[in-house]
């Protein structure tokens, strides 16, 4: 039972130190993987080719997914001449990364070599857009285009695929609009809607009036506004019809007979607003 109890706290010690081994382990393969391409790379400065490709296969043995190693291994297999195990590693490092853009001039030269202007091209191309106007690198892709013959057609896409960018950046934009304008109506529908179960027949027709007036693209909340509103008229000339006609007694009681015939005279335009509604929904 003793040796039972043993083995569980050495089993939970691995548990929590294991993962923390593996994780620095991992760093320290990392930078001596860095530490190696350093060293190829000072071997390569001083012509050892041969050296600094011994460094720069330790480097990707140790991180295979080293993209700047990839790339430095295909350029001393070009440098020695062996163009389709430098085409390999260029391939490799833009595997592990397509927008690697030393592999894709690599690659582009290395093309140019072989005659094969169709994939030079493509990778002179690649280099060209993804560049900023001044940059080196950009302007060196131009004129590579350029003596290619192909860089007019390239300079067409690329106005072409601005274009599109910009048609979906407008269909994006008309997009949300439309989205905010629904959203606006739906939030004066619930206003109006509140309004019209409250018997604020004056604030429900303002509130319905304006998700009429917004012509959202939402035709089914279009038309429940619609058909509220009518109501809310209905039942707001109504209201003020039976309150001015209120007033119109009170101030007779007053002997204020001018204010009572404006009262009135407002009660009965009123009455012929109900009137002329109900006579355009019987037509």
């Amino acid at each position: 039972m003793l040796k039972l109890k043993r083995m569980r706290v050495i089993l939970t010690i691995l548990f929590i130190f294991l993962p923390l081994s593996f994780s620095q382990a991992e760093g320290l393969t990392d930078q001596q993987a860095r530490d190696y391409r350093k060293k190829g790379y000072r071997l390569q400065s001083r012509g050892d080719l041969g050296g600094a490709l011994s460094f720069y296969q330790k480097a990707v043995g140790l991180n295979s997914d080293y993209v700047q190693a990839h790339n430095d291994l295909g350029v001393i297999y070009e440098m020695q001449g062996q163009l389709d195990e430098a085409e390999k590693y260029y391939q490799k490092a833009l595997k592990i990364n397509p927008d690697f853009m030393p592999a894709h001039a690599n690659l582009a030269l290395l093309y140019e070599k072989k005659n094969d202007i169709r994939k030079a091209t493509y990778h002179w191309k690649k280099r060209y857009l993804k560049g900023k106007k001044g940059d080196y690198w950009q302007e060196v892709a131009r004129q590579h285009l350029l003596k290619l013959g192909t860089y007019p057609q390239v300079r067409k896409e690329m106005m072409e695929e601005k274009a599109a960018n910009l048609s979906k950046e407008l269909v994006y934009q008309r997009e949300q609009k439309r989205l905010e304008i629904i959203e606006e109506a739906k939030l004066h529908f619930k206003l109006g809607q509140r309004a019209f179960e409250e018997r604020d027949y004056k604030t429900a027709t303002e509130e319905l009036g304006k998700v009429i007036s917004l012509k959202s693209s939402d035709l089914e909340l279009q038309e429940k506004a619609k058909k509220i509103m009518e109501k809310s008229k209905d039942f707001y000339l109504k209201q003020s019809a039976l309150v001015d006609i209120k007033d119109a007694l009170e101030c007779i009681k007053d002997n204020n007979y001018f204010s009572a015939a404006d009262k009135l005279k407002n009660a009965l335009d009123s009455v012929f607003r109900i009137t002329q509604e109900e006579i355009s929904q019987k037509r």
